[in-house]
């Protein structure tokens, strides 16, 4: 079986965070993305923690921070671009 390409790891990332629509800002440190969330209940947090990609999934204050395995920078930009304006801060 071939490994998801890395646009279908963005879309998986961006399903568990509840949607396009439901994101109002994504950022990122050095080892998470951050997420600001509409409506956090939305979000499926068992679904991105079952992910091979994501290491962990955690709220920290109000916002969302995956952790990928690997690529971060690489998720960031494909989100980013997925998302245009939205993902700004």
């Amino acid at each position: 079986m071939r490994a998801p390409s890395g646009e279908q790891e963005a879309g998986a990332i961006l399903r568990g965070v509840g949607g396009r629509d439901n994101v109002t800002r994504l950022t990122h440190c050095f080892v998470r993305l951050r997420f600001g969330l509409l409506d956090p209940a939305a979000a499926d947090l068992d679904a991105l923690r079952a992910h091979p990609l994501v290491a962990f999934a955690v709220w920290q204050a109000d916002e969302l921070h995956v952790a990928p395995r690997r690529d971060l920078f690489r998720l960031f930009a494909e989100l980013r671009d997925e998302l245009g304006d939205t993902g700004a801060p």
